[in-house]
């Protein structure tokens, strides 16, 4: 039996938001053997944009199958729509670009560059994903949605480069998977009452 949380208001959410764009943004400028756009130029903000709707595509058809549809994945998503159901389009804008810009500046351009110069690339992308994962921590299934997602954008920000790459997909990906939790969660297969979505 599904538990129905409480939604969580707008309020709540923008100090962590803010707090983790503060560290990153704190942390990046005293430690910086990042690239801003890497080789990509301006042409990171469209690959951005295309690796984060390619990602939530992609994320999107896998969570179709029947090995993904559990208990455990339909739970996660009710809880989440339960949590945010509240959020306007511009809350969900808002959000999604606080932890586009704040957690890549922490977890990649930091983290994942300090672990790469101190250990590996692969255990430094590795490391980083797992404390992504951590900081996400609701209910295991999230914990390892999003340490794969890290990976993802761990290895898209050490290939690329660019951290402004994988800034636009992060936030990309967000409003999307945001939005189709909080406005469409019946495309996701929740059954939740349509009017208190829209």
């Amino acid at each position: 039996m599904n538990v129905v949380q409480e939604p969580i208001a707008f309020r709540n959410v923008l100090p962590s938001a803010c707090t983790i764009l503060f560290l990153g943004g704190l942390l990046s400028w005293f430690y910086s053997p990042w690239s801003w756009f890497g080789d990509l130029s301006w042409a990171s903000i469209p690959y951005g944009i295309a690796l984060g709707i390619i990602i939530y595509l992609i994320g999107f058809i896998l969570s179709c199958t029947p090995w993904t549809k559990t208990s455990a994945m339909h739970s996660l998503l009710l809880t989440l729509h339960s949590f945010f159901k509240r959020f306007t389009w511009c809350q969900i804008l808002i959000v999604s670009l606080l932890a586009g810009v704040g957690e890549e500046l922490l977890i990649r351009a930091v983290l994942q560059s300090y672990l790469i110069e101190k250990i590996s690339p692969l255990w430094g992308i590795v490391c980083a994903s797992i404390v992504f994962g951590a900081l996400h921590f609701m209910t295991k299934t999230y914990v390892l949605l999003t340490f794969f997602l890290g990976l993802l954008f761990g290895l898209s920000f050490y290939y690329s480069g660019s951290v402004v790459l994988v800034m636009v997909a992060h936030t990309v990906y967000d409003v999307i998977a945001f939005a189709m939790i909080v406005k469409f969660p019946h495309r996701l297969g929740v059954n939740v009452d349509r009017e208190t979505t829209l």
